[in-house]
């Protein structure tokens, strides 16, 4: 219409000297721009309508791709999230934007739980806990360790730092069990109990080396303790718990996973263990913490992690570590371990060299009263055979001993000022 007018009202204007026969034309023209105006109004119309059909098929549309693609994905959030409540055991449904409920038949009839599906079923009177129930079984009787270890002087002052670990109460009168590291060349050792604020001093009852376990004591009664379980049942791919106390600020962290591989032969600082694998996440300040089974069990000791990766945590199996900790609780320390008495260090083949010495373990140490001293080994000698096996390195005289027996002889040949020479040991057991 305003493009009409427009036009229609510029002709006027040319037209100013017209006659009145050119006025009929101008009335003419002006009754044609009317019936242009008509047939706009109709096309107008024309494509009106179109857009607006148009609109309402797309729309259609839309809702067609709405319903088909969009509400089925709903429903699989409402399934995952009904996942997510099983695993927590709960009973709750999922209400969904209709208003319709779902209930623990999701619309695909699958329920999938990683969690149940590591757990170990019932077995005899044992019977398979959800992790909750685990954590708050175990939870309690697992503690934060502080050890304060020194590290020098400086302007004569002693200087000191605090290390933190884990571990866990075995008997109700106090006996805690943690990794040897934890607590090593500490001058006070103190744990907090779960629950409590304020540490409790501890005495360490005793440590071993060999299995990376301490046994501590505080005066305490009427506590709450772990059950032991049993490692050599242990499956790969079942459920796994660690309870602990990383970076010794997160008392009661619980992380859940699996028993990745067993029997792995890890070396920790030049000591080499048969470890348990998982991928619990495990870190600084688990060490000496519970590693758990499907029924609240205690099957491990974890006490390392790699460091590069994820997910790759090592406990020590509690089987090869029971009789330690009943001994170190019993006595003080393993009964039945024989011991040499010396220290020894690797000649390697550049250091024999270069000394124009054999290759050998070459004697650091003699302790008084020990089997080596009674059998007139030296500080300064160089073992290079006991029995009939050559020594080459250190482990090498670990290992031979360790295949023996307390009371056992051994035939050792030393290198001695340019001389060799054959004296028989008698293994003694160690008491420390």
């Amino acid at each position: 219409m305003d493009t009409i007018t427009n036009n229609y009202q510029s002709s006027v204007q040319s037209a100013k000297p017209a006659t009145a026969a050119s006025r009929r034309g101008l009335l003419s023209k002006s009754v044609n721009k009317r019936g242009a105006w008509k047939t706009s109004s109709i096309i107008l119309s024309i494509i009106g309508v179109t857009l607006v059909a148009t609109l309402l098929i797309g729309s259609a549309s839309l809702m067609f791709v709405f319903f088909k693609y969009v509400r089925p994905e709903s429903q699989t959030s409402a399934a995952l999230t009904q996942a997510s409540d099983t695993i927590s055991d709960s009973d709750a449904t999922v209400q969904t934007d209709s208003n319709s409920v779902i209930t623990s038949e999701t619309t695909s009839g699958k329920n999938f739980s990683i969690t149940d599906a590591a757990t170990l079923p019932d077995s005899g009177d044992k019977v398979a806990l959800s992790t909750i129930a685990i954590a708050s079984k175990v939870a309690p009787a697992t503690v934060s360790i502080l050890a304060e270890v020194s590290y020098g002087t400086i302007d004569g002052m002693q200087q000191t730092a605090e290390a933190s670990g884990s571990g866990f109460i075995v008997s109700d009168d106090g006996y805690i069990v943690t990794n040897n590291h934890v607590i090593e060349g500490a001058t006070a050792v103190s744990v907090v109990i779960a629950g409590e604020k304020d540490a409790v001093p501890a005495v360490v009852v005793g440590t071993d080396t060999s299995t990376d376990i301490a046994v501590l004591k505080i005066d305490r009664t009427g506590l709450p303790y772990v059950t032991i379980g049993d490692s050599d049942s242990l499956q790969v791919g079942e459920l796994a718990v660690a309870i602990g106390n990383p970076f010794g600020e997160l008392a009661g962290s619980v992380t859940v996973g699996v028993i990745s591989a067993l029997d792995r032969e890890i070396t920790i600082d030049s000591s080499t263990y048969n470890l348990l694998q998982t991928d619990a996440s495990i870190n600084s300040g688990n060490s000496g913490g519970p590693l758990v089974n499907s029924y609240g069990e205690v099957i491990g000791v974890t006490n390392a992690k790699v460091s590069e990766g994820e997910g790759i945590g090592f406990a020590i199996p509690i089987n090869d570590i029971s009789s330690v900790i009943e001994d170190l609780i019993n006595n003080g320390y393993v009964t039945g371990r024989p011991v040499l008495g010396i220290g020894v260090v690797t000649v390697d083949s550049a250091t024999a060299e270069q000394y124009g010495w054999p290759i050998g373990a070459y004697v650091r140490q003699v302790d008084a009263g020990s089997a080596a001293q009674s059998s007139g080994i030296e500080v300064g000698d160089i073992i290079t055979k006991i029995d009939d096996a050559d020594i080459t390195s250190t482990e090498d005289v670990l290992d031979i001993k360790n295949a023996h027996q307390v009371g056992d002889s051994l035939t050792v040949t030393i290198y001695r000022n340019g001389d060799t020479l054959e004296v028989t040991l008698v293994l003694q057991e160690a008491t420390a």
